[in-house]
Formats: structure tokens, C-alpha cells, sequence
């Protein structure tokens, strides 16, 4: 089973998503597969900025994601409640990227049949 496939990485979305820990709308986005692993990829559009955002795992095979704040391709010029509506959106983000990596600890654990360190 691929480590990271796109079915498990929207059933994380929806498992957060059913939290209620963050708002947003994140989508796992299509991805080629590298050496036939799934790599993950998740894109986390921002309302407030017109930056691309996206999660993703550093590297095959390890638990670690960062978030990625793509170059803005103009001048974004915000009022100070938009400000306070992208902090947010940035700390769901964060929230986000801080899930997938625990989930991913767990996921990995499981693989190597050991119960997850707390």
C-alpha cells in the first residue's frame, strides 16, 4: 500500500475536518506517483492573500510535513480585520500541517506494526 496515497490523505482531511479543528478548504491535490510511492500533497488556499499555500510531507518515507508559502506573484494590501482573517487561515494551516504529521507518525507505526509513541 502506498505510504501516502490520496485516499488516505482525504480520509485525514475528513477526519480533521470532523474535529472542528480548523476551517479552510484543503483538497488533496492529483499527483504522479515517485517510484510508485505516493508522495502527498495538499493544497490549503488562502482567501485573504493571493499566494499558493500547500502541505507536503519533506521526503518519501518520513513523518516530518512543512507548509510552503509560494512566491506572491503581486502586492496583497489588507485591511487590519483581513490581516486578522489570514492569521487565522495561516494558523489552520499550521493546525493542519501538525495533524497530517502525527497522523503520519501513527500511519507509520501501524506499518511497522508497533503501537504509536505518544
Amino acid at each position: 500500500m502506498p505510504f501516502r496515497s490520496k485516499d488516505l490523505l482525504q480520509s485525514w482531511l475528513e477526519e480533521f475536518a470532523a474535529s472542528g479543528a480548523g476551517g479552510g478548504t484543503a483538497y488533496v491535490a492529483d499527483q504522479e506517483p515517485v517510484d510508485g510511492v505516493d508522495s502527498g500533497l495538499v493544497i490549503f488556499p488562502l482567501a485573504n492573500a493571493t499566494t499558493s499555500v500547500y502541505l507536503a510531507p519533506i521526503a518519501v518515507g518520513v513523518p516530518d510535513w512543512r507548509v510552503t508559502f509560494e512566491a506572491q506573484p503581486e502586492v496583497t494590501e489588507l485591511s487590519p480585520d483581513d490581516v486578522y482573517d489570514l492569521c487565522r487561515e495561516i494558523a489552520n494551516a499550521a493546525d493542519l500541517c501538525a495533524f497530517l504529521q502525527r497522523k503520519s507518525v501513527e500511519h507509520m507505526a501501524q506499518l511497522a506494526g508497533e503501537a504509536p509513541s505518544a
